[in-house]
């Protein structure tokens, strides 16, 4: 961007902004004699100011800078009973469930209704172990709306059945672009930050295609054995690193085990305040004392707790049959074209579906409301 076209977009930005240029001035910790000299084209923004202003600008621009979502959410339960979790806790009827007879994390087996993964041991010291990742998280906000539930009402279930919290994870999504990981990478390298632990890693993902050719940068935060450490990355080239869009540009993502988890789940139940709680975890944690735009972050005064539910869907079958078998299908066709062949006849009329598959099929095709089980479950 040449100076003219950051004058221009900075004039318009913050006439949108309703900020004064005093104001701007003092959010960005640049005079206002430069800031009013750089909007009217007479002096010239280095690259690292014009990023700090544009980047404050589109913050105050932007309806919903930043929201907050469970990312990941693992239960342990002293009991070997898995099917009364799975009807007592989620609220679910296990006939809709795929057992699988092996499991994670020493566990023999495993039931699953889409990312929605329940493992079973009769071993009661390991009592049965509910899995939610990103996908799990979103499958299982789905089941809450149909429910008319919410993580809150969720997590009580979860320990009023005796569930003991192993990790929570809290993802802060970046509407707007306003955290800018390599240079907080570049700070936290060169130790301008302050932290309880000198722990980190920056990563850079594979390089994206094309002309402008960039790398998605992610950060780490403490150690990844610790009980709380955090992962910030670029999350619209992340994805476009699976050739997918994001309108989120990144993600602060808190990593919470054992204690950590478990102390964050009783605040945020007894306060139901996700955004003092949020906030507290990172301030307690690390600071970027010369870094604006962190003070704005920090400073943010709104953070909807939101679900973004998702039904079971096909995305890894597809995304695997896209990388591995569409090919060969393509291949054998056109041999079939060019021998006179019958392949793709013959794999057609020994191929059925298994038990497994047929429960897939089941799981995406009933409504929902016939997979939950009545309200009256969580009273028993």
């Amino acid at each position: 961007m040449n100076n003219l076209e950051f004058a221009l977009e900075m004039k318009n930005k913050r006439l949108a902004s309703g900020l004064s240029q005093g104001e701007l001035a003092g959010l960005t910790h640049v005079s206002r004699y430069s800031i009013n000299r750089f909007e009217n084209g007479k002096a010239n923004a280095s690259k690292e100011t014009q990023n700090i202003i544009l980047r404050c600008l589109n913050y105050y621009v932007c309806d919903k800078p930043f929201y907050l979502l469970v990312d990941y959410l693992s239960v342990r339960f002293p009991t070997t009973n898995t099917l009364e979790v799975i009807r007592k806790v989620l609220g679910m009827k296990a006939n809709y469930f795929i057992h699988y007879d092996y499991g994670y994390y020493g566990y023999k087996e495993h039931y699953a209704y889409g990312e929605i993964k329940v493992m079973a041991s009769d071993e009661e010291h390991m009592g049965v172990f509910l899995e939610l990742k990103g996908a799990g998280s979103r499958n299982m906000e789905y089941v809450l709306q149909a429910q008319n539930r919410d993580w809150y009402s969720f997590l009580n279930r979860c320990l009023d059945c005796g569930g003991v919290i192993r990790r929570f994870d809290l993802a802060i999504n970046d509407m707007c672009g306003l955290l800018d990981i390599p240079v907080l990478s570049e700070k936290y390298h060169r130790g301008n930050t302050e932290c309880r632990s000198k722990s980190f890693e920056s990563v850079h993902s594979g390089r994206l295609g094309g002309k402008n050719r960039q790398s998605a940068n992610t950060l780490y935060i403490g150690s990844k054995s610790s009980t709380k450490y955090f992962c910030l990355y670029e999350k619209d080239k992340e994805q476009a690193n699976k050739n997918k869009q994001t309108d989120i540009k990144n993600r602060f993502e808190i990593r919470l085990r054992s204690t950590k988890a478990v102390q964050a789940v009783e605040e945020l139940l007894l306060t139901q305040n996700p955004r003092e709680l949020v906030f507290y975890l990172i301030t307690d944690f690390v600071d970027f004392p010369d870094y604006p735009l962190w003070e704005i972050f920090i400073s943010h005064d709104n953070l909807p707790f939101e679900m973004n539910p998702v039904p079971v869907n096909m995305e890894r079958t597809l995304q695997w049959l896209e990388k591995q078998v569409i090919p060969s299908i393509v291949m054998i066709e056109e041999i079939d074209r060019l021998t006179g062949s019958n392949y793709m006849k013959m794999i057609d009329e020994v191929t059925s579906l298994t038990e497994k598959q047929e429960m897939i099929v089941e799981q995406m095709c009933t409504d929902i409301a016939e997979v939950i089980e009545s309200e009256r479950v969580f009273y028993e």
